[in-house]
């Protein structure tokens, strides 16, 4: 038998019965017998896809179960010149599934296993392992009930990161449970790989206080963390994960002190007409703001959504979110999976906005998510490349340093353009009465434009300055001044301006 699966094991706690180790090494030996018998008959009939699922004894999934599934996973990948590839889950490609269930019968118990080819439900092998029904195979069929291990050493002892249990994991809360326990100082590990993109919910069950983290197997990254969120003192996770990537989630006690029973489930849950990285929502890119098309779209509590964008241009696209929600966005090259560019509330109040200088033909995916996995509610995603009409330099220019700034009347308004990119205005007014007065600097259109204003005094020395103080992205100072002559310095912080803005200075 590999080590990946199983070491040396003297005693077997289950229940607080000592197991002799005569009777694991029997279960042993019937699996890599069956493993053996049903090998043969997958190179005969050249499959593909094999799944393996879990044994049924009185409608549920005993300890005894759990450890004959995962030696016979073992024992069958470790199967020389096999050309077959063990899955996880209920792979819609998979093309032949291991099954069968413990029964009884009057001193024997009996394992059924079933080998069914998927395409038309044939089953094309039966076999049978028979064993002495004693109090240690007794106790190792008794249904679970999420914590029927004893704080022993359970039967997928020794696991670490290097070798994992393998959880399939199933399709909805009623996913089997397997049932594992803690010894101080213990962690136990699953790796789990889905069939599909969906919300992957990782929990555990029992009385036990556990503590769990997830991460993505291959790159070591921890994903997220919990302790109580489940029911009671039990851990649950739930996050977004993708199709045939392998994670890894590890249990332990909330510290090295605890033991005891717990039951380990996954299940993933897939939203129907929900977009992922692989089948992402093709968005049409709008040319002007004017003329971008917003998409509704409604995030569920720990939610993403996934547009494709292929620009017919090059240029700098504008994309961003509208609503009420706290959205977080990320910018990606479909090709190779970079991420580019990612904002949190670079748009209007808590909505995510990107600017990224874009290639023709080449494609982009961008990724919309809650700010934290907690956030849900309905939102808007639009992309546009700037209008094609270029902005004129207004009839204030040239105004581009303190010695050429063009008078401003108190209580009036003036209507000026960034012509460029590093366009910056110089404006000078006077104040004539001492008071509070407002400064305002905003988008022609909306509130969109990204100014920015710095007030300084007669001999240049700056006094304040703001950048989104007012409605939007528009700039706002608001303050206290004396008798005197004032200098405003302009500029837009957005590197292709789309609009005219409005700059106003008024009594209070």
């Amino acid at each position: 038998m590999n080590k990946f699966f199983i070491s040396i094991l003297i005693f077997i706690f289950v229940s607080g019965i000592t197991f002799a180790q005569d009777t694991i090494t029997e279960m042993d030996e019937a699996v890599a017998a069956l493993a053996r018998n049903i090998h043969a008959k997958l190179a005969e009939k050249n499959a593909q896809k094999v799944i393996i699922g879990q044994l049924n004894f009185l409608d549920s999934i005993p300890p005894f179960s759990s450890y004959w599934v995962n030696q016979l996973t073992g024992e069958l990948i470790n199967m020389p010149r096999r050309n077959y590839v063990i899955i996880a889950g209920n792979a819609p490609d998979a093309d032949w599934t291991i099954t069968g269930e413990i029964v009884q019968a009057a001193d024997v118990i009996r394992v059924y296993s079933r080998l069914i080819r998927l395409s038309d439900r044939a089953v094309e092998g039966v076999f049978s392992s028979n064993f002495l029904r004693d109090e240690h195979i007794t106790d190792m069929i008794l249904p679970g009930t999420g914590g029927a291990v004893s704080a022993g050493r359970d039967p997928y002892e020794p696991d670490s990161w290097e070798s994992p249990v393998v959880y399939t994991i199933g399709t909805s809360s009623a996913a089997p449970v397997m049932n594992r326990a803690l010894t101080e100082g213990d962690e136990d590990f699953f790796l789990l790989v889905p069939d599909r993109d969906g919300r992957l919910t990782l929990e555990t069950t029992g009385s036990t206080d556990t503590y769990m983290h997830f991460y993505n197997y291959d790159s070591g990254e921890e994903l997220a963390s919990d302790d109580d969120s489940g029911q009671g003192t039990n851990a649950q996770i739930v996050h977004n994960v993708r199709g045939a990537v392998r994670y890894l989630a590890v249990v332990r006690g909330y510290n090295s002190s605890v033991t005891g029973a717990y039951g380990f489930r996954s299940f993933l849950t897939v939203r129907e007409g929900a977009a992922s990285r692989d089948n992402p929502h093709v968005y049409e890119i709008g040319i002007g703001e004017g003329n971008a098309v917003s998409v509704n779209r409604n995030l569920r509590e720990g939610d993403e959504e996934y547009f494709l964008l292929v620009p017919d241009r090059d240029g700098r696209l504008t994309m961003e979110t509208t609503g009420r929600i706290d959205t977080y966005m990320e910018l990606y090259d479909e090709g190779t999976d970079e991420l580019l560019d990612e904002n949190d509330d670079g748009g209007n109040s808590y909505n995510a906005r990107i600017r990224y200088n874009v290639y023709s033909g080449k494609r982009y995916i961008v990724l919309v998510r809650g700010y934290d996995s907690n956030v849900r509610g309905s939102f808007g995603f639009r992309a546009f490349f700037p209008g094609s009409v270029m902005l004129d330099a207004d009839e204030y220019e040239p105004d581009d340093e303190p010695s050429l700034a063009k008078l401003i009347e108190i209580d009036s308004t003036q209507q000026r353009t960034f012509h460029s990119a590093d366009d910056v205005d110089w404006v000078r007014f006077q104040i004539t009465r001492q008071g509070r007065y407002t400064i305002n600097a905003r988008g022609e259109n909306n509130n969109r434009l990204d100014t920015y204003i710095e007030l300084y005094d007669s001999n240049l020395n700056m006094i304040a300055e703001d950048d989104d103080g007012g409605d939007g992205l528009s700039s706002r100072l608001s303050l206290n001044l004396g008798i005197g002559t004032y200098y405003l310095k302009v500029w837009c912080i957005d590197e292709e301006p789309d609009q005219g803005y409005l700059l106003s200075i008024t009594s209070r």
